[in-house]
């Protein structure tokens, strides 16, 4: 992978700025599969704050909750600001408690990954990486001390 792009974030709001930022610019993706998104860092890195943000990018009003015990949350994105918008679902997804790619591709995710009307966003993808598409974008978030972190964006 490519390291695209690194920001210094101080504090969640920073931080789900930035992910607000390139939630509204992923809408605009043209792509004939998903869009998937993976998330890697420490616990308390920040995954779940980026996601918050990005859902809010989305134009997602519901709240934001890490599905670690449900392994997986489905949102539908509304189609009122552009009647042409083709991304229609947000999966977000959690493999903290996932033992094995195995088991999270049981889920049915690579049926999700086929559908180019949905955008997965992957919490702890470093534990399914054998069954991630080639091409996704992946964010790593490391602490820098306080409320301050690294946000590092590879494609």
């Amino acid at each position: 992978m490519k390291k695209i792009l690194e920001i210094k974030t101080k504090g969640e709001k920073e931080t789900k700025k930035v992910a607000e930022m390139f939630g509204r610019e992923i809408l605009n993706l043209k792509t004939s599969k998903a869009v998937a998104i993976g998330l890697e860092g420490d616990l308390g890195a920040g995954k779940t704050t980026f996601t918050k943000g990005f859902a809010k990018g989305l134009g997602i009003k519901e709240e934001m909750k890490s599905p670690t015990f449900i392994l997986m949350r489905v949102f539908r994105i509304s189609r009122i600001k552009n009647k042409e918008l083709r991304i229609r679902h947000f999966l977000h997804f959690d493999a903290y408690r996932i033992d094995s790619a195995r088991e999270f591709a049981s889920l049915g995710f690579e049926d999700f990954l086929k559908d180019a009307e949905n955008i997965l966003l992957i919490e702890w993808s470093d534990k399914i990486k054998k069954i991630l598409p080639e091409n996704y974008f992946l964010f790593r978030f490391k602490h820098l001390g306080k409320n301050n972190r690294l946000i590092t964006l590879f494609t």
